[in-house]
């Protein structure tokens, strides 16, 4: 995994302003996610040693899941 990409999961999202931000924001959350689950995979079977990390990890891929889902819904709300 990137570090950088796992450190910048760990930050608060900032707000974002505009539609359009907020779609592409959606989008690199979702593709980011996906690079991941990918690594992920063609790492399986997880050893037993690295059982919890790879955990945390999805755990916190489950969060940018979440995140991704509340900024679709902001568009709904503007009626994008």
């Amino acid at each position: 995994m990137n570090a950088s990409r796992l450190d910048s999961a760990l930050r608060p999202a900032t707000p974002v302003p505009s539609p359009g931000d907020l779609q592409v924001q959606v989008t690199g959350t979702i593709g980011g996610v996906l690079t991941d689950l990918v690594e992920i995979a063609e790492r399986l079977p997880v050893q037993a040693g690295r059982a919890e990390v790879t955990a945390r990890i999805l755990d916190q891929l489950a969060g940018e899941i979440v995140e991704a889902a509340s900024l679709l819904r902001q568009l709904r709300e503007r009626g994008h």
